[in-house]
């Protein structure tokens, strides 16, 4: 669902899932500091977009692009 979208707005972007192994307690702080720092290893991105798996957009109208201060493309759940 996400690379058409990602596609339309000709971006150049990479999708890392980032798994949490173990029966340790969920840290999701940890694993997107996780999904950041193997980006890094693959490409010299300078702009990062986080997201959950199971947020699924519903149109093309967010633009999946770094903006000059942090935004949340996310605000609302239907």
């Amino acid at each position: 669902y996400l690379h058409p979208i990602l596609q339309r707005q000709q971006l150049d972007y990479g999708i890392y899932v980032i798994n949490q192994a173990g029966d340790t307690m969920f840290n999701r702080a940890k694993l997107l500091n996780v999904g950041f720092r193997e980006a890094l290893k693959d490409y010299d991105y300078t702009c990062f977009v986080f997201s959950d798996v199971d947020l699924i957009p519903m149109n093309d109208r967010n633009a999946y692009r770094c903006f000059s201060r942090p935004r949340h493309i996310s605000v609302a759940m239907d």
